[in-house]
């Protein structure tokens, strides 16, 4: 079977599931009682972020390369920032980021704090300070404690604003229908197909970069960023026909948190020295432009709150598509 077939029958896969997964979350969110933000920030950003998780460790214990690995993961925040820009367009008159909660800007700018630690971890180890514990750099270390200490807070966060929430406005049960143990077994399949799909995805991912002739970093930022991160492109369009956006917007944002403690992991399964000293220096530049474009989001979301206006195209979602493009393009001339 051709390359270019198996990645178009691997896209159509992924897809498929990241439709229905977008479904299960929504039933996992009211059986748990945790509520869609919750849900979508940690649940299912975990989930539509283990595309990268699987793609990431086989690139780097099985094909051994580390760079193709990186590039997929930051390549994936920047793609998953721009997915805001291209909903913004497609959910309606009013602004996406006006009808998403402020609070999410939690979420986002602990983002902004890790993809920090990533740059700054790149940065040292350009000027030969590497740090390192054994085998695994500091700044890997890092990012998974940041992460671990990120879902803390936003769990705490949540907890308390949904407990305000429903004192005011209780909510109606719209799955009464759907047993808790089927809800949580087709959340798990789900989860499970989408790390096949992952695996599978890093295999073609190492014969495209090989075919084609362009380096590892631009594939990674580029082919493995988006394949994998259609899960997401998918369950945020349908938490929005859902009329879902919190659940579609905190996906996005705990989607790189999940993104970035996973780079974090590539470093300890990389038994052959540090991650770090084996990557491409443009991946500073890529880990750069996220954080603008997080940072960009998070005005949105602050600005939109307090703002009268509707239109369809608002300035912070062009923004984040015109930062992608030119990212994009200067990681390609790279």
């Amino acid at each position: 079977m051709s390359l270019f077939i198996q990645v178009f029958i691997c896209f159509l896969a992924v897809i498929a599931v990241g439709m229905r997964l977008s479904q299960s979350a929504d039933v996992v969110a009211e059986k748990t009682g945790l509520g869609r933000t919750w849900v979508g920030g940690l649940l299912l950003a975990g989930v539509t972020s283990l595309p990268e998780l699987a793609t990431g460790v086989s690139a780097v214990t099985v094909l051994n390369a580390p760079d193709l690995a990186v590039g997929g993961i930051l390549g994936s925040c920047l793609f998953n920032l721009m997915i805001l820009g291209m909903l913004d367009i497609i959910s309606g008159r009013e602004p996406l980021l006006k009808r998403a909660p402020v609070s999410l800007g939690l979420a986002a700018s602990l983002g902004c704090g890790m993809l920090g630690v990533t740059a700054a971890g790149m940065l040292l180890t350009q000027e030969d300070i590497p740090l390192t514990l054994g085998w695994v750099g500091v700044p890997s270390l890092l990012l998974i404690l940041l992460y671990v200490v990120s879902a803390k807070i936003m769990t705490q966060f949540e907890t308390r604003r949904r407990t305000h929430i429903l004192e005011v406005e209780p909510e109606a049960a719209q799955y009464q229908h759907i047993k808790p143990a089927q809800a949580y077994l087709t959340f798990t399949a789900l989860s499970v197909i989408i790390v096949l799909l992952g695996v599978w995805l890093a295999f073609l991912g190492d014969q495209v970069s090989t075919a084609t002739g362009l380096g590892q970093s631009f594939v990674g930022a580029l082919l493995l960023a988006a394949a994998t991160s259609l899960p997401e492109v998918v369950v945020s369009v349908e938490a929005i026909r859902m009329n879902a956006v919190e659940m579609a917007v905190s996906n996005i944002f705990g989607s790189n948190l999940w993104n970035l403690a996973i780079l974090g992991i590539y470093d300890v399964v990389y038994l052959k020295g540090n991650l770090w000293l084996d990557i491409s220096e443009v991946h500073l530049f890529t880990a750069i432009i996220a954080m603008i474009m997080t940072s960009v989001a998070i005005v949105g979301l602050i600005y939109h709150a307090v703002s009268r206006s509707q239109i369809y195209v608002t300035w912070d979602g062009l923004t984040l598509i015109a930062l992608y493009i030119g990212g994009m393009y200067i990681i390609y001339s790279n």
